[in-house]
């Protein structure tokens, strides 16, 4: 019977800034599922994890024993469940002494461009945390109370069976999610819930979303490093999209919205 571990630690960091990565793909043929906005190099991918670690010397998971004196930390995470998490940021982060969460959409498990069964036990035994992201990446907010809790706690069961460790961190589908999603989630087992919200977190506590920034094909170091300092223009221009996109988000709904975006980006 596997054996399902629990974290080390449940204390949180003081300040806590949490990258959010969808997949690294240099070229669109390349295997996996390559977006053109979300997809990053994996040159990109490697220099920016140089960077990190040059200014904050570790990339903080829960369950770490330690957190820093000043209570300032970063956290790498990954969403869906991408091939190339196992093939091409596995092999860079390992290199680089770094660990990283990974949520998993656990339908999406054993597909054609997803990490398979083995590849995620091998992230999990590799140090890396294992989260979830949905059972079908459907968006959370759009299900009826019984379709939301099924999609919440199938997740769950199957990434610890997958694992063999404790899951208790749930990420956002789409980032869609509100009052509602939240309370559901403590209900089936979830001590943490990211959402899409770019911003920096400062005294978590439970009972709220925990915000992620999107890292894009398109930055570039200098507006990386700003991320990381949590000042400048790339900063800003995140908080002015995400108010941008808010708006058609709530006009024409969060799947015709989603609909919209796919057909743009083919």
């Amino acid at each position: 019977m596997t054996t399902v571990a629990g974290p080390v630690s449940e204390e949180w960091p003081r300040s806590l800034l949490a990258l959010m990565y969808h997949g690294i793909h240099d070229l669109p043929l390349d295997e996996g599922h390559f977006d053109p906005r979300y997809s990053v190099t994996s040159a990109a991918f490697e220099q920016q994890m140089l960077r990190l670690r040059a200014r904050f010397g570790r990339a903080w998971v829960p369950g770490s024993q330690m957190v820093a004196a000043a209570g300032d930390e970063v956290m790498i995470t990954f969403d869906d469940g991408d091939v190339a998490d196992a093939t091409v940021a596995l092999p860079i982060l390992l290199k680089l002494g770094l660990r990283a969460v990974f949520f998993i959409t656990s339908g999406f498990v054993d597909r054609s461009g997803s990490v398979t069964s083995a590849q995620l036990r091998g992230l999990a035994d590799a140090g890396m945390v294992i989260g979830a992201h949905g059972a079908s990446h459907r968006f959370l907010s759009g299900l009826l109370d019984t379709e939301l809790r099924g999609e919440l706690v199938s997740s769950r069961i199957l990434l610890e069976q997958i694992s063999g460790r404790r899951v208790d961190m749930l990420a956002l589908p789409g980032g869609r999610g509100g009052c509602r999603e939240l309370e559901a989630a403590r209900a089936a087992g979830y001590a943490h819930c990211f959402c899409s919200v770019p911003g920096i977190n400062r005294n978590h506590a439970p009972d709220e979303y925990l915000q992620r920034v999107a890292i894009t094909r398109s930055l570039d170091l200098k507006g990386f490093d700003q991320i990381l300092s949590w000042r400048g223009t790339a900063v800003r221009r995140l908080r002015w999209r995400h108010h941008l996109l808010a708006l058609p988000k709530v006009m024409i709904g969060d799947r015709n919205y989603d609909r919209l975006r796919k057909a743009l980006v083919r």
